[in-house]
């Protein structure tokens, strides 16, 4: 890894070279954690992107190999298949020469995973790049969900989810489905971390 920051101009090129070659693959694919967070609220750095696909095996190997073929680093296939699929670990793309990354998860066909696959949207992103493209983004109140699950299972100490999730809520709180954030916040077992989010925002 290079000493020096990270240049966002070098993350958003990767982002976009990934997007391209997802889209191009024929992979479905949403964006997802900070970079998603930031479509529905206010910019802030943010030096890797999270994204969720759903691909078959065959597709995982074309990635793979496309991949590599940037000179990057890319988790093995072998390490997709018997790791991150059945652990629901994320699998990485690495440009150790300039630092930025991303972290892909594979989506599974149930649950919350499926519900949100089915909720994505597509939107203009890069807005401040000379000419803006779309991807793939999943919903806010998924963004939310997955930043409300990450925040759990990291022993609720990474401060970057409850208050991405609190800048979402200042922008566009009244615009959320609440019925479904409810249902999944209790489905998925964040239902009172939600709740106190949700109470701190209505307060005056």
């Amino acid at each position: 890894m290079p000493g020096n920051p990270i240049s966002p101009e070098d993350q958003r090129d990767f982002n976009r070279r990934l997007i391209a070659t997802l889209e191009e693959l024929g992979v479905v694919y949403a964006i997802g954690g900070s970079v998603a967070a930031m479509m529905y609220s206010e910019p802030r750095l943010t030096i890797d992107v999270d994204v969720m696909v759903a691909a078959s095996l065959n597709q995982l190997s074309q990635l793979v190999k496309k991949i590599q073929g940037w000179q990057v680093y890319i988790s093995p296939l072998e390490t997709i298949v018997e790791t991150s699929i059945p652990y629901g670990l994320p699998f990485n793309i690495i440009d150790r020469t300039i630092g930025t990354k991303a972290d892909l998860y594979v989506a599974k066909n149930t649950g919350l995973d499926a519900s949100a696959m089915a909720r994505c949207r597509r939107l203009a992103w890069d807005r401040d790049a000379e000419r803006s493209t779309e991807a793939w983004f999943l919903s806010p109140e998924d963004v939310i969900l997955y930043k409300l699950s990450c925040y759990r299972q990291g022993g609720e100490v990474a401060q970057k989810h409850p208050t991405d999730i609190a800048n979402m809520l200042d922008l566009m709180g009244s615009q959320l489905d609440l019925a479904y954030l409810v249902q999944w916040a209790a489905e998925i077992g964040v239902a009172d971390l939600w709740q106190a989010l949700w109470d701190e925002f209505q307060q005056p």
